[in-house]
């Protein structure tokens, strides 16, 4: 418990967390898009491969039409909508239309097993689901109690399939959605071997988008290629941020996006200017680049990296293959609206063990605290909490756990919004930045999907005929990956047990590597050895 007057800060990083800066409190996300609408009219809006397919003006006009239909179909305010959807110019209009309902909006990732799936969708209570091609035949994934509304580019929406037990047409009006009210939930791994549903408010939305787009100097001329799922929270900023500065999207429907040659391609032959991703993706794509697309390389102006370690090397390959782009690493939580900090990478210091997390952004704070809550001095690590308005509403129907990790800000600057309890180990530097020393529990990050190694255990004890599950996170040199260890005393193959799995959990929580042994290694505390346990998954000789 922290005192009615808590411990200060050490100075210099209560200076460092004065990032107070004037945003719009009083706005929602749809208020900054529609500003864009109305300035840029005629720009483009969304790209496809084969040219413009919306202008700011069209995708405000379609958007706001796709809202009345869903109201017309049930959709109250303030009531969660599914989202299953390829990357294509109708899925960037049922987004905006959602909020335009004022709704919020869940994505569903294509990639999960039937099982998640309705598990996510039973969770959040969604009574609606929006779909466009090719997922259409999904809906038997979906659930037998849901309207189910196809989407498509310039034609009317489809019902597929219609609830029940509620309402068809919206029963009442119940106001307009507020900025401190739900924009979206995502949902992200969980100890407990049940996804989290992380709920953010519009207020922290609008705070990122204005901060960034003045960072980045983001304008009309700007170009992103769109390469984040949108079950992925980068993809936020995708969809909202860069059409608030008038700038324009590009999206590769979900065949492309698997492909990464298909990314390299379009990122060298379009005029793209802006790439936002894990480091794993920007990496194997600019291992891909042809030789002869180098004339065109002089376009992309800023590489956002984040989710991930992002390789001491990495300015170096930029340098190389992009001379003109700027590297510019993020960090924060999925419980903190995306990003809650940034670093400008214009150099490698040699002494660096990694690049540096960075600097709080605007209206946020970072505390470095000892276990009792008090705050850790300068240089000394500890666990990092983020505060402020990038601070999300909690875990959506999980009142306990959000109670234990969105905690009272005993340092508030009159922002009212909690402090959340990250589990990475951090600390403040006398440089003035962050450096982020890795989790404080089994949360790891692969390919920049956060993952819990416990939630992987949980649903390999619940399905599979084992006494124990441990998981962990190995590296063979070129890439991280998940590796498996199963105590049991029947018989068990890989493959059955990779088979089983996949039914449960996505494909980037599956682990690449099992090993099944009669016992488990122990060590001195009593606990598994888990350093033993990895020496299992290395070659023999």
């Amino acid at each position: 418990m922290i005192a009615d007057h808590p411990a200060r800060h050490p100075s210099p990083v209560e200076q460092w967390n004065e990032t107070r800066y004037d945003y719009s409190a009083t706005s929602r996300i749809m208020d900054l898009i529609d500003s864009a609408a109305v300035k840029y009219a005629d720009d483009p809006a969304v790209r496809t491969t084969s040219g413009v397919a919306l202008t700011h003006g069209e995708l405000a006009a379609e958007s706001s039409l796709l809202a009345e239909r869903l109201a017309a179909h049930g959709v109250l305010p303030r009531t969660p909508v599914g989202l299953l959807v390829d990357h294509v110019p109708e899925a960037v209009v049922a987004i905006h239309a959602i909020l335009r309902a004022d709704a919020y909006y869940v994505p569903l990732d294509p990639r999960w097993p039937a099982r998640r799936m309705a598990e996510v969708l039973k969770a959040s209570d969604i009574g609606h689901v929006l779909v466009t091609e090719p997922y259409r035949g999904r809906a038997s994934d979906i659930g037998d109690d849901m309207t189910i509304i196809a989407v498509r580019h310039g034609s009317e929406p489809e019902v597929l399939a219609r609830s029940a037990s509620r309402p068809s047409v919206r029963r009442h009006e119940a106001g307009p959605a507020e900025p401190d009210e739900l924009a979206y939930t995502i949902f992200t791994s969980g100890s407990t071997g049940r996804p989290k549903a992380v709920a953010v408010r519009h207020t922290s939305v609008v705070n990122l988008i204005q901060w960034f787009n003045r960072r980045n100097s983001v304008d009309p001329s700007d170009i992103l290629l769109q390469v984040a799922a949108f079950s992925f929270d980068l993809s936020v900023y995708d969809v909202f941020g860069v059409l608030a500065a008038g700038a324009s999207v590009l999206l590769l429907p979900d065949a492309e996006l698997e492909e990464l040659e298909e990314i390299a391609i379009a990122l060298v032959e379009h005029p793209v200017t802006l790439w936002n991703s894990a480091p794993a993706m920007f990496t194997a794509v600019t291992l891909l680049l042809d030789e002869s697309s180098r004339q065109h390389r002089d376009r992309l102006r800023r590489v956002f990296l984040s989710g991930d370690w992002i390789p001491l090397n990495t300015l170096e390959v930029l340098r190389r293959e992009f001379p003109r782009a700027t590297l510019v690493a993020l960090g924060g939580a999925t419980e903190a609206c995306v990003w809650s900090n940034d670093f400008v990478v214009d150099e490698v210091d040699p002494s660096w063990r990694s690049i540096p997390y960075g600097h709080p952004m605007q209206n946020s704070r970072y505390y470095v605290l000892h276990d009792d809550l008090t705050p850790c001095d300068i240089d000394e690590p500890g666990e990092l909490y983020i505060a402020g308005v990038c601070v999300a509403a909690g875990y959506l129907g999980d009142p306990a756990l959000t109670a234990d990790r969105f905690l009272p800000d005993p340092w508030d600057q009159g922002d009212g919004f909690t402090m959340y309890r990250t589990g990475d180990r951090a600390r403040w530097t006398s440089n003035g930045w962050v450096e982020f020393l890795g989790r404080m529990d089994s949360q790891v990050k692969i390919h920049g999907f956060r993952i819990e190694l416990g939630e992987i255990e949980q649903v390999a004890m619940r399905v599979l005929d084992v006494d124990e599950a441990v998981a962990l996170k190995l590296d063979d040199g070129d890439s991280p990956y998940l590796a498996l260890a199963l105590r049991a005393s029947g018989e068990l193959d890989a493959k059955t047990v990779k088979e089983k799995l996949g039914e449960w959990l996505p494909r980037y929580m599956e682990p690449r590597r099992v090993v099944v042994c009669r016992t488990f290694p122990v060590g001195q505390t009593g606990k598994v050895d888990r350093a033993a346990l990895r020496k299992l998954f290395q070659p023999a000789g």
